[in-house]
């Protein structure tokens, strides 16, 4: 006996069922911004956008052509022209009912040609945006026109220069090509701007450790030597500068994670429990650090905003770093293929250490993979005992003791399972 197979909804019937439900969230949304923000002079609201959205779909699925339903959005769109037209006779300009009336349009055909998950995400995205209006609003206030230039400056790199750079070697002693080399500009670029972003316009204003936290996405020695500096500013009982140091260099080890395992999924997966590790060890101690704090309430200076990473002059000084560190690892790896790498992981950790990380994962080198994870870690560790030496030179007393010694410790705690833990 043979078992017959399970019924289901034919797919129309299941884009259908998708279109009213979704132009009922359409409606419901619109309902709801109407009332919210006490709307007299409306265009319909829930049935109308489920009748609007049922229109669509008959249209386009009786002719897949399109020709009738392209009459059709034709007669909506005279029709939403003379209400808009009355709307204006009555000093009203606003938008956003025919709008939604022209996306429950859409709905239809969407839901019969595109992927459900897709629809669903059409839908959300429009009611999201329909109730975000007072943080759009917000939000466009605060940013300054230069962030608009920077934004265009990032999708040059990314999307204009990225597709038309070679992929062809540069040289015999350089085995890097201009896309590897313009593709690290874009991941640190990205990395540091949306760290950026997020510290000027959400984070701002609420305390120095999420300024810390976020300034060690951008740059965690960058960070160390803002907040050394801002350190004078607080009480000598405060802790919070310090906490602040740790938490960047925390987050420091996120980042690299981030780059590697962009550029390298085996060697991220090889570094990620060291990395884990280190990070829960540092966020353990700045915890510890924070409910030690017996700063009065009153006063709560900042540290400064970094400046803007992404202006193109900072990305050649990053794409000519890149090529650079890449050829002198190339040359130390061919002349001194023992003990060359941990070297010069070590004296690289003193200075920008994005670039030699990414020559590692994106150099085309010929070392094993527990190798590059221990120059890594060496770099980290050296990387951190440059900061502990800007915290004992700039900070205030009680933030050069805390924090210096907390630096000391994860770069020997770094350099140790760096030397020894990989193996």
């Amino acid at each position: 006996m043979e078992l017959s197979e399970p019924w289901v909804f034919p797919p129309v019937i299941t884009a259908f069922l998708l279109t009213v439900c979704m132009s009922l969230l359409l409606g419901l949304g619109l309902r709801e911004y109407y009332l919210v923000n006490q709307k007299r002079i409306v265009f319909g609201t829930t049935r109308t956008c489920m009748l609007i959205g049922l229109i669509g779909f008959v249209l386009f699925h009786v002719q897949p052509g399109g020709l009738l339903y392209l009459c059709g959005l034709l007669v909506m769109g005279l029709w939403l022209g003379l209400f808009y037209r009355y709307k204006l006779d009555q000093q009203q300009t606003g938008l956003i009912g025919l709008l939604m009336a022209l996306m429950s349009y859409t709905v239809g055909p969407a839901s019969l040609v595109l992927p459900y998950w897709f629809l669903m995400l059409y839908v959300v995205t429009a009611l999201f945006i329909l109730n975000a209006k007072e943080n759009i609003h917000l939000l466009t206030l605060r940013m300054a026109n230069e962030e608009i230039i920077t934004l265009a400056k990032f999708l040059v790199l990314s999307g204009v220069i990225l597709p038309l750079t070679s992929r062809e070697p540069l040289a015999p002693f350089l085995p890097v090509s201009f896309h590897q080399t313009w593709l690290a500009v874009v991941v640190i670029s990205g990395i540091s701007y949306l760290s950026y972003l997020v510290q000027t316009y959400f984070v701002k204003g609420k305390g120095i450790l999420l300024t810390g936290a976020m300034g060690g996405l951008y740059s965690s020695t960058a960070a160390t030597l803002v907040i050394s500096r801002q350190s004078h500013r607080f009480p000598v009982q405060s802790t919070r500068p310090a906490v602040a140091i740790i938490l960047a260099t925390g987050m420091m080890y996120l980042r690299l994670l981030a780059i590697v395992a962009l550029f390298n999924l085996r060697l991220g997966l090889l570094l990620l429990p060291g990395f884990l590790g280190l990070f829960l060890l540092t966020g353990a101690i700045a915890l510890v650090l924070r409910r030690r704090n017996h700063e009065p309430a009153h006063g709560k200076p900042e540290a400064e905003t970094p400046q803007n990473p992404l202006e193109l002059s900072a990305a050649l000084f990053f794409a000519l770093s890149f090529l650079l560190v890449t050829a002198v690892t190339h040359f130390i790896l061919a002349h001194y293929p023992e003990g060359g790498l941990c070297w010069l992981a070590f004296f690289t950790g003193f200075t920008d250490i994005d670039p030699f990380v990414l020559a590692l994962v994106g150099g085309d080198l010929t070392h094993s993979v527990s190798a590059m994870g221990k120059a890594i870690l060496i770099a980290a560790a050296s990387n951190n005992l440059l900061k502990a030496g800007y915290v004992f030179l700039l900070a205030a007393p009680g933030t050069r003791l805390r924090a210096g010694l907390v630096l000391l410790a994860l770069a020997g705690v770094t350099l140790t399972y760096g030397i020894g833990g990989l193996d």
